[in-house]
């Protein structure tokens, strides 16, 4: 385009008619534009605008445990995962508000292209209609009732977006943590880090060894966030 530009720009000023000062002025500009988009590329700015954060809505945090987030997270983004009666209950009793705000905040947040945010949705909608319809996703049993509750005031301290973000790593060892993932984690505190941690472990069936390895990527994930600021597990050396 610029190269286009710089072929018939001037052909373009000499047929306009205009003065032989505005001539000047017009070549003079003409070359600047040049010279700005060929050292810089863009006049005028460093960057596009950032995308807009959604914020969930007011009152949603803690209606689904830390237990059953993470759960409706994988079905919903990864097409992944079981939800058993207990998560169902709990997603319906937060009201469709809160589902779509959960979404909306956590898609505002990533880089998904248009045919990934439209699957997205199908999927946010499915678990939401799934659940009302059989009361479960993916088994028929209810998972036991929780033995351990999370503290009371750590919900919300690490958002819908960023919550699973540390699930998936400490529970699955997978995913990247961005610097205000981190932040969030650490300005929760360690209390509220173990809270959550020790309230999913409770709830689901983990043999001795694999208590242990959460455990140790449980203490990996404050430790590396508190080192680094962020956290891509491909890249990094345990």
């Amino acid at each position: 385009m610029v190269e286009k530009i710089g072929r018939f720009h001037r052909f373009y000023v000499k047929i306009r008619g205009f003065s032989t000062e505005e001539t000047e002025e017009i070549l003079e500009r003409n070359s600047e534009v040049w010279n700005l988009c060929k050292r810089s590329g863009h006049i005028g700015g460093t960057q596009a605008a950032p995308a807009t954060i959604i914020q969930p809505l007011k009152g949603c945090a803690g209606k689904v445990t830390s237990a059953c987030g993470p759960k409706i997270y994988e079905f919903v983004f990864d097409n992944s995962g079981i939800l058993s009666e207990e998560c169902c209950e709990q997603l319906l009793n937060a009201g469709r508000e809160c589902h779509d705000s959960d979404t909306n905040s956590i898609q505002s947040e990533g880089e998904f292209s248009r045919e990934e945010r439209e699957e997205i949705l199908a999927r946010h909608s499915e678990v939401w209609n799934l659940c009302k319809r059989s009361g479960h996703i993916g088994g028929t049993q209810p998972v036991p009732a929780l033995t351990v509750q999370p503290l009371t005031g750590c919900a919300g301290k690490v958002t819908s977006a960023c919550g699973p973000k540390v699930y998936a790593f400490v529970f699955d060892k997978s995913g990247i943590l961005s610097e205000k993932c981190c932040e969030l984690l650490l300005n929760a505190g360690r209390q509220c880090h173990d809270s959550e941690t020790n309230s999913i472990l409770s709830e689901g069936e983990f043999s001795a060894e694999e208590k242990k390895e959460i455990m140790k990527r449980h203490n990996q994930v404050w430790i590396l966030c508190k080192k680094n600021g962020h956290i891509d597990i491909e890249n990094t050396v345990f």
